[in-house]
C-alpha cells in the first residue's frame, strides 16, 4: 500500500507539471513534488532495511527502482552511509550524520573545523535549517561522486538508472515552456524536498548524547540513548514515515513500519524497568531540544574563545 501511495503521489505531481497551464498551480506542484519525492525516500528507506518485501532480490530490484530511478539517488551510497549510522549512531568519529563541515555537534569538534568557518559554527543553530532546501542536491552530488569512486557495487548500471532518472526530469523541466519556469519549478522542488526530508531526519538524533572515542555502551543502551521518539499521531506517523519511532527502528531495523508503534509499548516499558533513559517528546519540542544542542556545542566561539 505505501509503495502504491509513494508512486501515485510523483505520477500525480508528473501529471500536473505536464498539463497544467497556469503559473501558480506548476509551481505550487513544484512544492508537492517535493513532498511526493520525499514520501518515495521513506518508501526507500524501509525497502533499504529490507522492511517492504520478502526475498533480498526483490528488495534490491526496488532500491534501484526508488533510489537511483525515482530518485536519482545512489542506493549504495545510501545503503552504506546509512547502515555505518545504524551502527554508531551519534558516534561523533563515526557517524557519517554528525560529521559537517560548517556544523558540530560536541564543542570538542571546534578544533578539528577550519578557522574561516567557526563565525558560521558560532551561530550554527541558525544555520543549520538554511541547509536543509539544498540537501536533495547534494545527495544527487554525492551520489555521482560515489559513482565515480570506484567503490560502488554496479556503478555502470546505477549509473545508467540514474541517466534515465535525469533525462525525464530534463523533459519535464523542457515541456513547462520557459527557462524561467523551469528554473523556478526545479528550484522549489529541491528546496521542497531538501526542507521536508531533512526536517523529518533532524529531529531523530540531534541534540541527543553524543559518544566519543570508544566509550561506548552496550547495543541495546547506544541505541536507546542516542535516539529520539516523537509522539506518534495518525498524520505524524504518516509525515515521518514511521521514524518518530526512532528508537524501535534503531533496535529493530527490519521491523516494518507498521508495527513500530505496537513494539515502542513494549520497548519503553522495558528501558523504564532497567533505568534506561528512553527519551520521547512533542514534535516542536524535538526540533528546539535539537536547535538548543547545536547552540550551547557553538556557545565557546560566540564568547571569543578559540580552541586549538
Amino acid at each position: 500500500m505505501k509503495a502504491v501511495m509513494a508512486l501515485a503521489t510523483v505520477a500525480a505531481a508528473a501529471a500536473i507539471a505536464v498539463v497544467a497551464t497556469n503559473t501558480a498551480i506548476v509551481l505550487a506542484d513544484a512544492a508537492f513534488l517535493g513532498f511526493a519525492f520525499t514520501q518515495v525516500a521513506m518508501f526507500g528507506h524501509d525497502v533499504g532495511h529490507r522492511q517492504a518485501f520478502r526475498g533480498s532480490r526483490t528488495n534490491y530490484v526496488a532500491r534501484f527502482i526508488c533510489g537511483n530511478f525515482l530518485l536519482g539517488v545512489s542506493h549504495s551510497w545510501w545503503n552504506t552511509k546509512h547502515n555505518q549510522h545504524h551502527a554508531t549512531p551519534n558516534h561523533l568519529e563515526k557517524d557519517p550524520d554528525v560529521r559537517f563541515p560548517i556544523v558540530v555537534f560536541s564543542a570538542s569538534q571546534i578544533a578539528s573545523r577550519g578557522r574561516a568557518l567557526r563565525p558560521l559554527i558560532a551561530f550554527q543553530a541558525f544555520v543549520f535549517p538554511l541547509l536543509f532546501p539544498f540537501q536533495a542536491l547534494n545527495m544527487r552530488f554525492t551520489s555521482v561522486g560515489h559513482l565515480l569512486s570506484g567503490v560502488a557495487s554496479k556503478p555502470i548500471l546505477q549509473g545508467i538508472v540514474m541517466a534515465g532518472h535525469f533525462a525525464l526530469y530534463g523533459a519535464l523541466l523542457v515541456n513547462l515552456g520557459s527557462w524561467q519556469i523551469a528554473l523556478a519549478f526545479f528550484a522549489i522542488h529541491h528546496a521542497a524536498f531538501g526542507l521536508y526530508n531533512s526536517s523529518v531526519f533532524a529531529s531523530n538524533h540531534k541534540g541527543m548524547p553524543v559518544i566519543e572515542g570508544d566509550a561506548r555502551p552496550d547495543f541495546l543502551r547506544e541505541q536507546v540513548i542516542t535516539a529520539r521518539n516523537v509522539h506518534g499521531q495518525p498524520l505524524t506517523d504518516f509525515l515521518y514515515g514511521g521514524l518518530n519511532y526512532q528508537i524501535e527502528h534503531h533496535l529493530f531495523p527490519t521491523m516494518p513500519r507498521k508495527n513500530l508503534r505496537r513494539a515502542q509499548v513494549i520497548v519503553r516499558a522495558f528501558c523504564e524497568q532497567r533505568g534506561i533513559p528512553y527519551h520521547a517528546t512533542g514534535l516542536f519540542a524535538s526540533y528546539r531540544e535539537g536547535f538548543l544542542h547545536l547552540h550551547r556545542a557553538s556557545a565557546s566561539l560566540r564568547r571569543g574563545a578559540s580552541p586549538a
